[in-house]
């Protein structure tokens, strides 16, 4: 048979191949060009979701925007934690960058959150002996051996963190930590009756407290390990204080910098406001509790580094970049004040403005302060630049006061650091995203959430890095840890934060309408309602509901809602309690708490008991400890919701309304003074306002405690620069 040719055989497979790979290639492009449909119920399931996710993410953008409603901390957390499905979903930020600064803090705060647990582990093993159960309980010779370890590592961790953050509790924590280490370690000596004995003794004689012991800081340490996680993709409780710092900071600079667009008059406007409303805290407590810079604007009170925080947040919002100056070395830290550089863009470049927040003023250019007939009260021609500082000595010799010399030289500031206002928060992945993807338009809404533009939520530390690294005098740009210490604390410890809002969470009852007592000149227009206050006029049934007044009220002052029927001054009107009333609950202690006593004694019986002597006398004196914190409550908000409607009064330039305000005897002196040098300060910028330097000169003069260097300083100027006047006017009784 004969045979095919050869080359036959070698084209037909070829053909072969070819037309697979054509058949393959096709079947590639198809499915290239028409994805998988996965069918219409799950392209349901998912809009579904996407427009759940839209639902909770407006219903959160209204809980920040509309915080005056929500007194209650309960309701923004829980609308924060509910987006966290939606966060993970969302596309990363391209803007978001790492940093390894804050890993190191995470695994610090982590490594010491499990050595503290393994500390109450061994501790928890004596606490039979404490309660009498037994002498050594189940604590081994190994636990013995372990625990004096355990408290070295301890308080080195401790240390290391407390290095940068110089906070009073970590201080605390570490002196319970040596103290209970010293028990341990004479315990140790004793070896006749047994190491693991004698050492669970030493822990049952150690006094801890519900708040002072190492599981409470496990806890915290492990919740702040996971807030400088900075690219976890969830939202934490802790996270809402910087929505309410962002939002409200984002307000007040909308108003408070003012009609104009001098960058220059803006972020000297924003500093005036901030040394105006929060006053420096002359707290009676060695320790007072640190503040964020919301609870600082709610409170009006702060230390010179919290009015700082305020201040640089302001100006953040306006999109200025500001800075802490500190010295190179940083052992000469303590004797340096709190400064301020602000970077104010110009046609011949940045440049740096300095400020001085716990002197109240910015530190004056060559030409000094001034005052003029038509602008009234000292003003700066110039804010000195940072350069200029470095270079002139005079400018800080302005400052010296008899007998003590301003702690700052020009030589001190030829090489300094920049300390940026970072934090676990701004820094953070999460912030990226939100502030990218929270533009909501609610035009079925009301008000101020009708549509919401994120406040600057995050900040990028290179960015601001580069800005500031190439500034004359500028060694290097750090991370602000001394700006999260009050973030530490209160992770650690929130039972403390919520000690200052206790005034703020408290409810009155109060009519719908506004309410306005007689010797308010602010809003003469509305009519007084029942309760409103101690005056005769005619009143009208009002339907009466509970609020916050304090909280409500200093809200919508950030808002800049003043002096209208659902404004700042309504809702502060309504926490003035009566005179009346707050003398009629004290005079009838007596009275209320024998019926209380009936009363519990009556329900007792019913129960077919009865209570014993030493029952009544418990009852009896909580129930006057208890009235006692009420009146106290009651007066607190009277004496505060005073100062705030002098703020209210002073930012609608009714001076005539601030000063009765701010002079009013209850203010300069319950509470212990804690509004007198406040109240004093605006009394004297008003004078000053209006010409009156001598009068203004002597009220600074004499303020005291915190803002003594401010007054003086002023009072100094002043006489310097005010012209002088032919007849001194005597200061009125109540500013005495």
């Amino acid at each position: 048979m004969k045979s095919l040719p050869r080359p036959v055989c070698p084209r037909f497979v070829s053909v072969l191949l070819l037309f697979a790979f054509v058949l393959w290639g096709g079947t590639l492009l198809s499915c290239r060009k028409e994805p998988t449909d996965f069918g219409a119920g799950q392209r349901a399931q998912k809009k579904e979701v996407e427009l759940q996710n839209k639902t909770l993410l407006e219903q959160f953008v209204l809980a920040v925007e509309e915080l005056e409603n929500h007194a209650d901390q309960a309701y923004p957390e829980n609308a924060l934690l509910r987006l966290n499905p939606w966060l993970e979903s969302c596309a990363a930020s391209r803007d978001f960058q790492a940093n390894d600064e804050y890993a190191a803090r995470a695994d610090a705060f982590l490594r010491l959150s499990q050595t503290a647990a393994e500390i109450e582990s061994v501790c928890a093993k004596a606490a039979p002996a404490a309660q009498g159960e037994g002498e050594c309980a189940a604590l081994t010779e190994d636990d013995a051996k372990l625990l004096p370890e355990k408290l070295d590592q301890f308080l080195a961790e401790l240390e290391e963190l407390n290095a940068l953050y110089r906070s009073p509790l970590l201080t605390r924590y570490g002196a319970m930590a040596a103290e209970l280490k010293k028990g341990v370690s004479e315990a140790g000596t004793f070896q006749f009756g047994g190491r693991a004995k004698m050492v669970a003794s030493a822990i049952a004689r150690f006094s801890f407290t519900p708040l002072m012991n190492f599981r409470v800081i496990s806890e915290g340490a492990a919740r702040l390990a996971e807030l400088y996680r900075l690219d976890r993709r969830s939202f934490l409780p802790e996270d809402v204080s910087h929505f309410k710092s962002s939002v409200w900071e984002r307000n007040i600079a909308a108003w408070a910098k003012g009609d104009t667009t001098d960058p220059t008059r803006q972020t000297m406007n924003l500093f005036r406001w901030t040394c105006d409303v929060i006053a420096l805290s002359d707290e009676a407590e060695s320790e007072p509790i640190p503040r964020q810079a919301w609870q600082a604007l709610l409170t009006s009170q702060g230390t010179p580094l919290e009015r700082a925080s305020v201040f640089m947040g302001l100006l953040r919002q306006i999109g200025i970049t500001s800075f802490l100056i500190k010295p190179t070395d940083p052992a000469r830290e303590a004797e340096f004040p709190v400064l301020v550089g602000a970077v104010i863009p110009g046609d011949e470049g940045n440049k740096v403005l300095l400020f001085l927040p716990e002197c109240a003023v910015p530190v004056p250019g060559e030409e000094g302060p001034r005052v003029s007939d038509a602008t009234r009260g000292l003003t700066f021609p110039s804010i000195a630049t940072l350069e200029e500082a470095s270079q002139n000595d005079a400018i800080w010799r302005r400052l010296d006061l008899d007998g003590r010399p301003f702690p700052l030289t020009a030589a001190d500031l030829v090489s300094v650091r920049a300390v940026l206002p970072t934090d676990m928060f701004n820094m953070s992945h999460r912030m990226w995203i939100m502030m990218r993807e929270s533009v909501i338009e609610r035009t079925d809404a009301q008000g101020d959430a009708a549509s919401f533009v994120p406040p600057l939520l995050a900040m990028s530390f290179e960015s601001a890095k580069n800005e500031i690294a190439s500034l004359p005098c500028i060694a290097s740009v750090e991370q602000g840890w001394e700006f999260q210490t009050p973030v530490v604390e209160q992770t650690i410890l929130p039972v403390e934060s919520q000690i200052l809002l206790l005034p703020y969470l408290y409810e009155v009852p109060a009519s719908s309408s506004l309410s306005m007592r007689s010797d308010d000149e602010s809003s003469k227009k509305y009519a007084p309602t029942e309760g409103a206050g101690s005056g005769s006029a005619e009143t009208s049934p009002t339907e009466v509901k509970m609020i916050h007044p304090l909280w409500e009220g200093k809200i919508l002052f950030f808002k800049g809602r003043f002096d209208t029927e659902s404004g700042a001054a309504n809702r502060l009107q309504q926490g003035r309690v009566p005179d009346r009333l707050l003398k009629q609950a004290t005079y009838n202690i007596e009275t209320q708490l024998g019926e209380y006593l009936n009363q519990v004694q009556k329900s007792q019986g019913e129960g077919g008991g009865s209570l014993s002597e030493d029952q009544i006398r418990a009852a009896a004196a909580q129930f006057v400890n208890q009235t006692r914190q009420d009146i106290g409550m009651k007066l607190f908000l009277k004496v505060t919701a005073r100062f705030y409607l002098g703020l209210v009064s002073y930012a609608l330039h009714n001076e005539d309304a601030a000063l009765a305000h701010f002079e009013d005897s209850d203010l300069l002196d319950k509470l212990g003074g804690i509004w007198r040098s406040a109240s004093l300060t605006l009394i004297a910028e008003i004078y000053e306002s209006r010409g009156d330097y001598s009068r203004a000169q002597k009220i600074y003069g004499r303020l005291e405690g915190a803002a003594a260097l401010s007054g003086k300083i002023r009072a100094k100027w002043l006489g310097e620069a005010a012209p002088a006047e032919s007849a001194e006017e005597s200061e009125p009784e109540s500013a005495e």
